[in-house]
């Protein structure tokens, strides 16, 4: 994708940005439900636009959804998908209790194909390491997205199990200026996730 396609796209969203209520999240200790982030400066909540997110669930940008995001899916239970489908017989992938570090990785590739849509994306996920989220061991690993009619996206995930949930974190931003852009913030963010 071409330089002045990421500029125009980065008007149209920051923008959209300001007509719709995007809020300033304060830096430093930010609790969402029971997960506990440190929030590096410059993020915004967007508005519940999201008709995918779950309840709970909190989406930050630095530049505009289309650009990056850095997502927080908090208390997810046995038996229920990371997102919500507005169709009712969609069949998401869920979260199993007692999943291993490598089923959680394949959880994270199928729910990103069903958020970007069947067949319009390819994601690949790579890296997967342990990190200790506070007392809780937990997964860390990386993402390519090549997205139909979008920029390729990188990103980031981490994961934890607790109480039988799953705790779930991501940076995702378009490659490649903004992935770079943000990346050193969005894991220190990720990093610092406990409950």
């Amino acid at each position: 994708m071409n330089s002045s396609r990421l500029l125009l796209l980065a008007a149209i969203a920051a923008l959209s940005g300001c007509a719709t209520g995007y809020t300033l999240v304060p830096a430093g200790p930010v609790t969402i439900q029971n997960l506990h982030v440190n929030a590096a400066p410059g993020w915004n909540l967007a508005p519940g636009s999201n008709m995918n997110a779950r309840a709970n669930t909190q989406v930050w940008t630095q530049d505009g959804l289309l650009l990056n995001r850095m997502v927080f899916v908090p208390a997810v239970s046995h038996g229920e998908a990371l997102i919500r489908s507005p169709q009712k017989d969609a069949a998401l992938p869920v979260f199993r209790k007692d999943m291993l570090p490598n089923e959680i990785e394949e959880l994270a590739e199928s729910t990103f194909v069903k958020l970007y849509g069947d067949g319009n994306a390819v994601i690949n996920t790579s890296n997967l390491r342990p990190h200790r989220f506070g007392d809780t061991p937990g997964v860390m690993f990386d993402v390519d997205a090549s997205v139909t009619e979008s920029p390729d996206y990188k990103g980031l995930v981490g994961a934890f199990i607790s109480g039988e949930q799953l705790y779930f974190m991501y940076y995702l931003a378009a490659e490649p200026h903004y992935f770079g852009k943000h990346r050193e913030a969005a894991e220190a963010m990720i990093k610092s996730a406990h409950l």
